[in-house]
């Protein structure tokens, strides 16, 4: 058990008499606010103990987090046997999806992480849990099968939405970032064969996936490997950008992080285009040199954007003919002018500022 469960202290009532806001006295709110405590904790302590009395589980705890957008959240987490069966896996089904009711019903947020016994990082979060246990069970299988395919841990999550529910699959934060990356680039193969017979077996619950693989971002649909190859010589130039867990920096700030970024299209993509960026948090001639390396790189490869954001300054340029619109400032033409200078021109009629529909 983790130390959140320790239940809140109440306020002295010598001090409570004499404080009183709005009609209510701190004593009041205190209790209220405390009796909202025992009541959540008491939710996930029995929630835990259901789940601990279930095969295959080795270990479950529980933690609440406050969250300034969500609320307070509800974490149970769950270390399993790694040779569930299906019919165990029905039974966690089953028995999460009672421990959530629970939890809303004490105004909790609740998510629940799923390891397997023997992994460091691989895990399977769910902020929802399927309606049925069949599109459970497949939704862990598609864990399993994906993390097979590249052989090393993956990170999927599930989330609500309004329309389609969002299946976000990633390397963890708690992996070393390039090496994983590496991993799933030698096995992307594997992988795209996998996706192509999955999205050919029926789901009960549509999900639209979002990959965080390959140091590339993409909605939908895998990104094809001419551009997980674009992605990897790029990280020979600049390394992948990582955000980390927990980090409150915005862009601009001093420990802002700095590197690479791709992302395939989609919706992701301001422009509808396959997207690279090199981050730096201020302009410098040894930044913009390493920028210029990984554009000369970029145009190699037909119908992608490239930016370089510096601080308060962006240059961008598109390595194709565009057919949509294109609205290029000083210092994209100083990008594109020097790639020029440098002997190198987009083979594919590319220009500067970036292509937008």
């Amino acid at each position: 058990m983790t130390s959140s469960r320790r239940l809140p202290a109440l306020i002295s009532g010598a001090v409570a008499l004499s404080l009183v806001l709005g009609g209510c006295s701190l004593v009041e709110q205190a209790m209220t606010s405390a009796g909202e405590g025992v009541l959540a904790h008491a939710a996930l302590a029995a929630a835990v103990a259901d789940i601990e009395a279930l095969d295959a589980v080795e270990d479950a705890s529980y933690e609440i987090q406050a969250d300034a957008s969500l609320g307070d959240i509800g974490r149970i987490s769950v270390t399993a046997d790694p040779a569930l069966d299906s019919v165990q896996l029905a039974q966690f089904a089953d028995q999460f999806r009672d421990s959530f009711v629970a939890l809303e019903q004490v105004t909790l947020r609740p998510q629940l992480s799923l390891k397997l016994a023997g992994e460091t990082a691989g895990k399977f979060d769910l902020w929802v849990i399927p309606p049925t246990n069949d599109g459970f069970v497949e939704n862990f299988e598609f864990w399993r099968a994906a993390s097979a395919a590249v052989e090393t841990e993956l990170w999927l999550e599930i989330f609500p939405s309004s329309s389609q529910g969002i299946r976000s699959i990633a390397i963890p934060f708690e992996t070393d970032l390039d090496a994983a990356t590496d991993r799933v680039v030698e096995n992307y193969e594997a992988l795209e064969a996998f996706v192509a017979v999955d999205s050919l077996v029926f789901h009960e619950t549509e999900y639209l996936d979002y990959w965080q693989i390959a140091g590339v971002q993409s909605i939908d649909e895998l990104a094809p490997f001419e551009f997980v190859e674009l992605v990897r010589d790029l990280r020979e130039i600049v390394p992948l950008f990582s955000f980390p867990e927990g980090s409150e920096a915005f862009p601009g700030d001093a420990d802002y992080p700095e590197g690479l970024s791709a992302q395939w299209g989609g919706p992701l993509s301001f422009s509808g285009r396959p997207e690279i960026a090199v981050l730096s948090n201020e302009y410098s001639d040894e930044a913009w040199s390493t920028a210029v390396q990984a554009a000369v790189r970029t145009i190699e490869m037909a119908n992608v954007n490239f930016k370089y954001s510096a601080g308060d300054r962006t240059f961008s340029l598109h390595t194709s003919a565009c057919s949509g619109s294109v609205d290029a400032t000083a210092d994209d033409v100083l990008l594109f002018e020097t790639l020029v200078d440098y002997g190198v021109t987009p083979p594919f009629g590319g220009g500067p500022g970036a292509c937008t529909p």
